[in-house]
């Protein structure tokens, strides 16, 4: 098996079929393993391009991870995030949460309630009309702002299909979690929309999170990852090609042929784990991908601070529209980057189009996201910062635009025409969590498929 792109999905990937005893061959174009996994070093820290913390909570990661990290790896066993919407934290909840604005909860419940018993509409075809379709006009009026803060992309721009890549907008809060059971024991229409937090003490609606065991790496945020990644893929038996982009792809009879630099490496199979845009150019079709899809990219800002200033959970998101950040964390804590004087890291996470991320990095929007972190009081007011630093990271995830899936089904096309040996993730899966379920689910029997 060739293995082309040696982020999260090719690292998963070459991990499985080596232990079970196939030959892989895994080519990186960058100096190493980990893509946008990497971190960077900055004043003795290294910061993570996000709030990122590895899933423990299924069997899946709970395999990977540590046979991947060994000994170097740091098990929380309850990892605390939370939610505003401006000033209250609603704990072990991710969703937009409106239990302190009453009179709006109330009449968005009136518009829900209606909506239970309506005529089903027409099929939506942007993001728009699925928040439109499924809270009522008041909950999408109030969403579609967060949306744009959380994707900077108008939701009427983006695919009804990017429903399931946004999660964070899936439910709602709108009252206490007993309230919300309530509601939710009743029929499916209400346990679709509303949401509970871990300490509703109802297990049947916690789902994963009754079991709250994530994971991190004891060293170098997730550049350790990386690293050990490197290490235990050429304990396993992985070749692995980094500084090496693929440059050619070539149907041969019973498998195919990529091309790297001046070399040639013969393969029954090639899982492509990148986007397929480069793949496009390879192969000669004249696809564009890029027109149907809207990148996302984040700006950061880091601060050191004094350890004992933070007061917030371990991450918080921010759905409020008066501050620039949409989620803060303190990595440098959780991922043991104390240093002996108690000096830390907290990160802000803003989001961007590519294009517009070198106007992010600025001295006023590092001052804005200091004031956030003070303003929503996950540092104590008298915070000092004793340094910062801001980076961008052009692309963290695409959704997709309206009239998408006539470009996508033409690049899968434009693959299978070029080889029926190349086979890509499917849409919806680039997630860690997701393509481990994809791979298990579909990918990884066509790939033994192919070896067979």
């Amino acid at each position: 098996m060739i293995i082309a792109g040696g982020g999260f999905a090719g690292i998963y990937a070459a991990w499985r079929l080596a232990r079970e005893g196939y030959a892989v061959d895994l080519i990186e174009a960058a100096p190493t393993l980990g893509g946008n996994l990497n971190s960077r070093e900055w004043n003795g820290y290294w910061l993570d391009n996000g709030t990122h913390n590895f899933d423990m909570r299924s069997d899946l990661g709970a395999a990977f991870y540590p046979d991947i990290l060994g000994n170097d790896l740091l098990v929380f066993e309850d990892q605390q995030w939370a939610t505003t919407n401006d000033k209250t934290w609603i704990s072990g909840f991710e969703l937009p949460d409106f239990t302190d604005e009453p009179e709006f909860a109330a009449r968005a419940l009136a518009e829900l309630a209606a909506l239970e018993h309506a005529a089903a509409g027409p099929p939506p075809e942007t993001y728009a009309d699925v928040l439109l379709a499924k809270f009522g006009p008041a909950l999408a009026a109030r969403l579609s702002p967060m949306v744009k803060k959380y994707t900077g992309a108008d939701p009427a721009e983006i695919s009804a299909d990017a429903a399931g890549l946004l999660g964070m907008f899936s439910r709602v809060r709108l009252g206490t979690d007993d309230d919300m059971l309530a509601l939710k024991r009743t029929s499916s229409f209400w346990d679709d929309r509303l949401g509970v937090s871990l300490y509703c003490g109802d297990a049947d609606f916690i789902g994963l999170n009754a079991n709250k065991i994530f994971a991190f790496p004891a060293r170098k945020g997730l550049t350790g990852f990386c690293e050990a990644a490197d290490r235990r893929l050429r304990a396993l038996g992985v070749a692995i090609r980094t500084g090496a982009p693929v440059d050619g792809v070539e149907h041969i009879d019973g498998g195919i042929a990529v091309t790297v630099g001046e070399d040639r490496i013969e393969g029954r199979a090639l899982f492509w784990s990148l986007p397929e845009t480069h793949l496009m150019k390879i192969i000669g079709a004249d696809v564009d991908l890029m027109s149907s899809a809207h990148p996302v990219g984040t700006a950061f800002f880091a601060f050191e601070v004094d350890q004992d200033a933070i007061v917030g959970p371990d991450y918080l998101h921010d759905y409020s529209g008066k501050r620039l950040p949409f989620r803060y964390n303190k990595a440098g804590v959780y991922g043991a980057q104390t240093k002996p004087d108690g000096r830390t890291y907290v990160t802000c996470e803003m989001p961007g189009h590519p294009k517009d991320l070198r106007d992010v990095i600025t001295d006023d929007n590092a001052q804005a996201a200091w004031d956030a972190l003070r303003d929503v009081g996950y540092l104590r007011a008298d915070a000092v910062a004793h340094d910062r630093f801001g980076w961008s990271h052009p692309v963290a995830y695409t959704l997709p635009k309206t009239g998408w899936r006539d470009g996508y089904d033409a690049a899968q096309a434009a693959i299978q025409a070029a080889s029926p040996n190349i086979h890509g993730i499917a849409f919806g899966y680039r997630g860690r969590l997701a393509f481990m379920r994809f791979f298990e689910d579909t990918l990884g029997d066509r790939l033994r498929g192919a070896l067979a």
